[in-house]
């Protein structure tokens, strides 16, 4: 009965796995927009696969809606795509979003002013911070937010605190024992007052302000003629 039943399971298992890959994977093509590039042309997108957190694919088609319709593109969960009309060139990007740390202020700290600084509680919210000014306007409503240990073993410790229907998180760095100094107050989820420090061996410190910029990257450029497109036919993106 045993040995039946352990040949049994890889059966099972396998039917449970195709079953499962086939319910993920399985998506039903639709027509989810289209966006002008020029007064008879225009860019379709049709979504042809989503499986949730493991990826998505959209194809893109350019046509004037009525004599051709012709896939020029696609792109994943990771990107973006878009088309150009430069007189019988139609050029079609794919781009990848994404942000670069941009210190925009700096500020340097010997250590003996670090330990001219230790402040606990309330007190050292009241003090001045480093980077920018103090925009928290209570002090009791409040809990540790997070806190880690840099590569240079001190700490940099947040606490949020909660203000009518404000959340504002106040940055500290410390050592745990013989200071605590107000680096600046972050807004959460904003690109603004990201801040970090590093030492060097003459124990000054360094501390950064930084801002999360966007960028944009050309990851695929095609260049298609128009003359040609046309003289596809109007095919159907979801067959």
């Amino acid at each position: 009965m045993t040995s039946k039943l352990m040949k049994a399971i890889p059966t099972v298992s396998l039917f449970i796995m195709v079953f499962c890959n086939s319910c993920l994977y399985s998506y039903k093509c639709e027509f989810i927009g289209s966006s002008p590039i020029s007064n008879s042309l225009f860019i379709e997108r049709y979504k042809t696969f989503d499986a949730g957190v493991w990826g998505e694919n959209i194809d893109c088609y350019i046509t004037d809606s009525t004599t051709f319709r012709q896939k020029i593109g696609s792109f994943d969960e990771h990107e973006s795509f878009f088309a150009k009309q430069y007189g019988n060139n139609i050029d079609a990007y794919n781009v990848e979003s994404s942000y670069f740390p941009d210190t925009v202020e700096t500020k340097i700290i010997s250590k003996a002013q670090l330990y001219s600084n230790h402040y606990s509680g309330s007190s050292c919210l009241n003090s001045i911070p480093l980077f920018g000014i103090n925009t928290i306007k209570c002090d009791s409503n409040y809990y540790d937010a997070s806190a880690y240990k840099n590569d240079d073993g001190y700490y940099i410790s947040q606490i949020q605190y909660k203000c009518g229907n404000d959340y504002l998180n106040a940055v500290y760095f410390t050592d745990s024992l013989k200071f605590r100094v107000f680096v600046g107050v972050y807004n959460p989820g904003s690109f603004s007052n990201n801040f970090s420090v590093k030492s060097d061996p003459d124990s000054i410190f360094h501390f950064y302000n930084i801002e999360k910029k966007p960028k944009i990257d050309t990851i695929k450029h095609v260049t298609y003629f128009l003359s040609d497109l046309k003289k596809g036919s109007l095919i159907k993106a979801c067959k």
